[in-house]
């Protein structure tokens, strides 16, 4: 059975080689959203990690749990290897297994250091749960320095960009900058992790070998509800031919034929975007690729060469139909932007995948029917809706705590301004909309038209249902924040 383990040995060390073992915690079995399509891709960021120490002569090795039944195969990998260092990358959903993880690394006298988003934006809680340390922030040069002081018997202490703990309390190391020469960072680890079975995943569903990259990183846009833990507002681009490079790199030795660029905004700067596409057209656009962009980003004039290079696909932070909300958000977008990227798009026939936010403080239920009558409008073939939910490090969290909202394991509690039963119809109502959709062109104008006001009679009257008996007004309740906008205006992401 497969362990998830992909060990390389380390180039020529420049002094004694620390054993690193750097672990991915996502369990596909027992996520949840699991029940929905998971788009899977390795990490890019141990990916990074992992070439970042091997290149300074550290013996690496990376533990994907994603397709694995439990801890088992790690248990037995961190037995065998007895690495010096074990690396855990965080997000919220995986903070359970993060922590056993630690347990387990801990067990064998591994120093257990978490990294990634979100043990950068709650440190306090990982450490106080038994990790020894957390990288706070872009990792490389962090974690490189830890292992170099276990490879001269120094204590990690004071390491820039780090905290610990120690037993008079939790400390902080001075910030470290982030690195500038993105270039310098050599390309992924791909050898590391097991290529084939997420490609061959792929193309199973799809009938294309896809995978992940990254152009730049960090975003300088400032929604509200937006986390940056690891790059922050900063934005560094890589070079048209690096990445250029990391394409043909895989198209060579993995016969990647589709890519998704993972960057938080893709097209932030127009003439790289433009020798990007040069370059995607010079080659024959062998790879198609997807992207993250915003409506403001998405000029007209430029889709058709976007096209020709070979975009398939593009994901939109939409949010909303209703101006107000946007602004609440701090998007930095209009509807009138949103519907000219919209049209703009169907008129290229590239696919549309549209993230929309219910629930954010201030929404009534005339902003949730302005989404629906938006969303009917333009019916993107691909969306997900989420109800708000407050990151700490973010604004919105921020306001939340301001406004006396209690806490839980460093978290904002906040379930939305209604009663999860008004998204759950709000979600049903975009379902239908999207299936009338589809069925244009089958039926008659007249029979979609009254199929739709059905829709909307149904929809209001359930949700009016909800809230009449619990006596709850059609605007936001007492508390749910002020429905002014932030106080700074900035675009937002």
């Amino acid at each position: 059975m497969d362990s998830g383990i992909r060990l390389a040995s380390s180039a020529v060390p420049r002094g004694p080689p620390v054993r690193v073992l750097l672990v991915d915690p996502y369990l596909r079995r027992e996520d949840p959203m699991e029940r929905k399509e998971v788009e899977l891709y390795p990490s890019l960021g141990l990916l990074s990690l992992a070439s970042y120490l091997r290149a300074r002569g550290h013996e690496v090795a990376i533990h994907d749990l994603t397709f694995q039944r439990g801890l088992g195969g790690l248990k037995r990998a961190v037995h065998r290897m007895r690495p010096h260092l074990v690396g855990v990358h965080t997000k919220t959903l995986t903070f359970p297994r993060s922590v056993r993880i630690a347990r387990i690394a801990r067990s064998v006298g591994a120093l257990a250091l978490a990294g990634g988003p979100d043990s950068s934006s709650r440190p306090r809680t990982y450490l106080e749960a038994g990790f020894h340390a957390v990288a706070l922030g872009e990792g490389e040069e962090t974690l490189a320095e830890v292992a170099r002081r276990q490879a001269e018997g120094r204590p990690y202490a004071g390491t820039p960009g780090l905290a610990w703990k120690e037993a008079s309390g939790i400390r902080f190391g001075p910030p470290r900058p982030l690195l500038r020469d993105l270039d310098s960072l050599p390309l992924p680890a791909w050898d590391l992790v097991d290529m084939e079975r997420y490609l061959s995943r792929w193309e199973r569903a799809t009938g294309d070998r896809r995978m992940a990259i990254l152009t730049s990183r960090g975003c300088p846009f400032d929604c509200s509800w937006c986390s940056k833990p690891s790059f922050g507002r900063s934005f560094r681009q890589r070079s048209v031919e690096n990445v250029l490079s990391e394409v043909d790199r895989l198209r060579e030795e993995y016969r990647v034929d589709y890519v998704r660029i993972c960057d938080d905004v893709f097209g932030i700067q127009r003439r790289w975007t433009e020798a990007f596409l040069d370059g995607m057209i010079a080659r024959g656009s062998p790879v198609r690729f997807e992207c993250l962009s915003r409506v403001d980003l998405l000029k007209p004039a430029l889709l058709p060469r976007m096209k020709r290079a070979g975009l398939s696909r593009v994901f939109l932070g939409v949010e909303s139909g209703s101006q107000r909300m946007l602004d609440l958000m701090n998007r930095g977008t209009t509807l009138t932007q949103i519907e000219r990227a919209a049209s703009a798009l169907r008129a290229e026939g590239i696919r549309q995948y549209w993230f929309l936010m219910l629930g954010y403080p201030g929404e009534t239920l005339s902003d949730i029917e302005a989404t629906v009558a938006l969303f009917r409008r333009f019916a993107p073939e691909e969306y997900s809706v989420s109800v708000a939910v407050p990151l700490p490090g973010t604004r919105f969290h921020d306001l939340l705590r301001r406004d006396g909202r209690p806490t839980q394991g460093g978290h904002v509690v906040y379930e939305g301004v209604y009663p999860a039963s008004v998204y759950r119809v709000t979600r049903a109502r975009l379902r239908v909309a999207r299936k009338l959709a589809k069925a244009d062109g089958r039926f008659s104008p007249s029979l979609l038209a009254r199929l739709r006001q059905v829709e909307d009679a149904l929809g209001r009257g359930i949700v009016e249902k909800v809230l009449i008996p619990q006596g709850r007004p059609s605007a936001p309740a007492r508390g749910a924040l002020p429905t002014t906008q932030p106080e700074t205006r900035s675009p937002g992401l």
